[in-house]
């Protein structure tokens, strides 16, 4: 598959996501929409697929067939079919040819403008993460009884790090094996309720590896940079990694601590207008959207998590895999076969 291909195809399982994502935000675990979103980008930077008579594009492939059908019925008595492509003659020039062109498409004016884009994408991300990281670097490690404390009560494999720094005004998280949590300078450590879920959320970020999961989003952004829905999908993915880690801290302290954690977001809202990639924030733009979530998160029910799980395996199976059209160009009639010869010619 190329390029192109494999934007296409992703894009319809991405419209499909975020069409489900619409209905059922706050019905369904958040994880689940993390999954699906994890299938899109499988989609769209792994170059093959597995064949599924389920698949979406199976049903379209005999859709075809059915009009391909009617059109070679309605074919003058005068024309036969040659069904046999390995026996005419020019088949292989014609693949020949057609391998040629395949080559030249690799240095056409889309692959050179595609590599550009890309190569900017690329750069800008990266730029903007050094950028992030050299200032990161200036901050303070906190060495109060309280987060030392923390670390203790809360150990992992991977050492964490708590530090500070004047150039950040939300709490945030970055690095993959040797993860920081990064508090604004200005925190509050007197309010220990505060702390512990801005503390708790950014744990959860580093125990989901959610720093390596937005550089697996950046990376697909930056392959299928002229896709917009490649863009819709960062942009939600995104949203729905902090309703996902939010959802774990409620699940964590217990649902009676939603107001004073919605509070703390509120209070914690961001106002800083750069681009933090491979970062994890404490608060994203869309605030509002994470408030009503926490406000509205209930008990998973067991029609909730059955209907969960049948989108995992069911989206998936439908809209993630190829056409299955094995033993099917045996069973069609000789009438839908691609090339058509006068008799006698």
């Amino acid at each position: 598959m190329n390029i192109v291909q494999m934007s296409l195809s992703a894009s319809v399982l991405i419209v499909a996501v975020v069409i489900i994502r619409a209905l059922t935000l706050h019905k369904l675990p958040k994880k689940t929409f993390l999954v699906l979103w994890g299938v899109a980008v499988f989609r769209l930077l792994v170059p093959f697929s597995i064949p599924s008579r389920f698949s979406f594009y199976t049903g379209i492939h005999m859709v075809k067939q059915i009009f391909a059908n009617r059109s070679a019925a309605s074919l003058p008595g005068g024309i036969s079919v040659i069904t046999d492509r390995a026996n005419l003659p020019g088949t292989v020039e014609s693949v020949e040819i057609s391998g040629i062109r395949v080559a030249a498409l690799s240095v056409s004016p889309f692959g050179i403008v595609w590599l550009a884009g890309m190569c900017v994408c690329t750069l800008f991300f990266t730029a903007a993460y050094i950028k992030c990281r050299r200032e990161f670097t200036m901050s303070l490690p906190v060495t109060n009884n309280f987060a030392v404390s923390w670390l203790r009560e809360h150990p992992l494999r991977r050492p964490v790090q708590i530090r500070q720094s004047d150039r950040i005004k939300a709490p945030l998280t970055y690095g993959v094996f040797r993860p920081v949590i990064l508090l604004p300078k200005k925190t509050d450590w007197a309010d220990e309720a505060k702390i512990r879920y801005i503390l708790t959320h950014e744990l959860v970020h580093i125990r989901h590896f959610d720093t390596l999961i937005k550089l697996v989003l950046t990376a697909a952004v930056c392959v299928h940079w002229f896709n917009p829905f490649v863009w819709v999908m960062y942009v939600l993915a995104n949203r729905d990694i902090e309703l996902s880690c939010d959802e774990t801290v409620v699940r964590t302290f217990g649902e009676t601590i939603k107001s004073a954690y919605a509070l703390t977001l509120i209070g914690l809202e961001e106002r800083k207008n750069r681009l933090t990639p491979l970062c994890s924030n404490f608060s994203q733009n869309a605030i509002e959207e994470r408030i009503v979530s926490i406000m509205k998160m209930k008990k998973t029910s067991l029609i909730g998590m059955i209907l969960a799980l049948a989108l995992v395996i069911g989206l998936p199976a439908v809209f993630a895999t190829s056409a299955n059209t094995a033993g099917q160009a045996d069973d069609q009639e000789p009438s839908v076969r691609r090339l058509v010869l006068l008799r006698g010619a």
